[in-house]
């Protein structure tokens, strides 16, 4: 008899464990899902959250109404505390806290590759990484890198900066662009230094042989304002 008491007690505590956990893991996915629903975000990015794991021993009660969810800081932060109450237990509340994480589409290496290497479409892919994770000038499309040359080598799945490419590199043909009166004016000219997108490097006119600095725009091409 009391081994069938005992047994009772101990299926009947694990249901109640196991109710409880249930529970607790609801109102954890509801403070992410009702963190999400106030942020904006656009394609480039994606969003982690994950909220802390809430301590079965503490009393969630039956609420018949839906739980409601604020911000207790009345902002979205790094770290968020969600306030859930119940309006039929007024003197019920929980703090549950939300970690955000920001992850951005950077580029980097699709595989290997070695340096001096002029960079394909299939040599580039993108990849979401945390934001705290990315230093100096990363890029967050394929088509500006496509032909642009790699100064050092490369890993699989390495970020690629502005520090590890020359746009136009120093010896390269370049395309002089000049404004001149309104009217867009090209001749072809030579690199003598190295630079990325927005970087200013000296360039000779090839038919002039004159020496100018104009601003890196594209691959092969260089914005000179007279």
């Amino acid at each position: 008899m009391l081994i069938k008491i005992a047994a009772s007690l101990l299926l009947f505590c694990f249901s109640l464990t196991a109710h409880t956990s249930e529970r607790h893991s609801q109102l954890e996915k509801a403070a992410v899902d009702f963190v999400r629903s106030q942020i904006t975000y656009d394609k480039s990015q994606k969003i982690e959250l994950t909220a802390n794991q809430l301590d079965d021993r503490v009393a969630i009660p039956d609420c018949s109404t839906p739980y409601r969810y604020s911000l207790a800081n009345g902002e979205i932060r790094r770290n968020t505390s969600v306030l859930v109450t119940c309006d039929e237990q007024a003197n019920w509340r929980i703090y549950i806290p939300v970690r955000k994480q920001v992850l951005l589409a950077v580029v980097v290496a699709a595989s290997p590759i070695q340096e001096g290497a002029a960079l394909t479409n299939s040599q580039l892919t993108m990849t979401f990484l945390p934001e705290n994770r990315l230093r100096g000038s990363y890029f967050t499309e394929l088509s500006p890198l496509v032909g642009a040359k790699l100064r050092r080598a490369m890993r699989k799945d390495q970020i690629i900066t502005g520090r590890d490419i020359c746009i136009v590199c120093k010896g390269d043909a370049v395309t002089i662009s000049a404004n001149a009166g309104g009217l867009n004016v090209t001749t072809q000219g030579t690199a003598l230094s190295s630079g990325t997108i927005g970087d200013n490097i000296r360039v000779r006119n090839n038919q002039s042989q004159r020496l100018v600095t104009g601003r890196v725009k594209a691959v092969g091409l260089v914005d000179v304002k007279l």
